[in-house]
């Protein structure tokens, strides 16, 4: 009986410390329950990546149609940005501005350097030519001239034709401090290699010389295009000639004997053309079409032409040669007949030798 009532001691004890947790709890305010994030097909999936940019190329393109020997200028071209790269182009307008086009090209064309005017036609002064002599060891100075050089132009008259000159024989400067743009295969835009330079090149070939047959064809090739270089090998040489002096200059060509004679680049002395009178044309202007006193000039005068013999005399009588005085036959008698000639024509180079016995 006694442990019957400790235990509905316990319990009533117990009933009361659970009733005051109970009461307790419900005093505290309510948590928040964080939401149970929800899973979509939507973010299972990964996000797509940003779009990557192409590169872009500049390339230089014509802004309109040009002719053939335009000289192109900013209003000509324009900078396009491709997507690919144009082998050969050009990617800046400073690169071909002032160069003369080669062909008529169409709008939106791309520029290459094929396309635009090289060589030895861009070394010319406004007025020059460009003019190929032939050339040998004599008269040549010794095959020491090279491109970029400064030359004076004799010229002998007489000496191989004397029957058909019609002055004696004469020795005069035909031009002077005329520049030389070629050399046999060598010009002022590729010179001749230095002999440091030649040395290399042996030396390479030396080292190279267990290659393969196609790396030998190759040599050989470089070898034959060396030897072109060589001014002991030149047979030509280009000059820039004024046009008023590029008649004189094939006339005395095919007539007389040239000779280059080197010269000091720093000497400037030329003679003064204005002391000596004008040689006379061939073509004569209509009557009226100049105002008085004035002469052909530039164009004009080179159309006009020119005569050999106003080349050898200058263009004055008296200095014309005279011909031998010959016997008359006496009256009644017969003039004993002409001995029959022979002519033999000896080609040295460009030089041109007729031979009469």
């Amino acid at each position: 009986m006694k442990l019957t009532k400790i235990i509905a001691g316990l319990l009533v004890v117990l009933a009361m410390a659970l009733a005051l947790m109970a009461w307790y709890m419900l005093r505290q305010p309510s948590r928040p329950v964080a939401p149970v994030p929800m899973v979509s097909q939507s973010t299972s999936q990964p996000a797509p990546q940003a779009k990557k940019e192409e590169p872009q190329y500049s390339v230089v393109v014509l802004a309109k149609d040009v002719p053939a020997g335009h000289k192109l200028t900013r209003d000509d071209l324009q900078l396009a940005q491709l997507p690919a790269a144009v082998p050969g182009s050009f990617d800046a307008l400073d690169s071909v501005l002032g160069h003369t086009t080669a062909l008529a090209l169409r709008e939106k064309t791309p520029l290459f350097e094929q396309n635009l005017i090289s060589g030895l036609a861009l070394q010319l002064e406004p007025g020059q030519r460009a003019v190929a002599i032939g050339v040998n060891e004599n008269m040549a100075a010794g095959h020491r001239v090279r491109p970029g050089d400064y030359v004076d132009v004799f010229v002998t008259l007489g000496a191989d034709t004397r029957e058909q000159s019609p002055v004696d024989t004469q020795n005069r400067l035909l031009m002077a401090r005329t520049r030389v743009l070629a050399y046999g295969g060598a010009t002022v835009e590729n010179p001749p290699l230095t002999v440091a330079q030649q040395q290399k090149a042996q030396q390479e070939q030396q080292d190279n010389a267990s290659a393969l047959s196609s790396s030998r064809r190759t040599s050989n090739q470089t070898n034959r295009e060396d030897q072109s270089l060589r001014p002991e090998n030149a047979k030509t040489a280009v000059l820039a000639v004024p046009l008023d002096d590029v008649q004189r200059l094939n006339l005395a060509e095919k007539y007389g004997q040239l000779t280059l004679a080197l010269r000091h680049p720093d000497d400037q002395a030329v003679p003064d053309a204005a002391l000596f009178n004008a040689l006379p044309a061939v073509l004569r202007p209509k009557p009226g079409s100049l105002p008085q006193g004035q002469e052909l000039q530039g164009l004009d005068r080179a159309f006009a032409g020119m005569r050999f013999d106003d080349l050898a005399t200058g263009g004055d009588e008296k200095n014309r040669k005279r011909a031998a005085a010959q016997l008359l036959p006496a009256p009644g008698e017969k003039a004993p007949p002409r001995p029959r000639l022979h002519e033999v024509e000896m080609h040295n180079g460009a030089q041109v030798q007729t031979v009469r016995y």
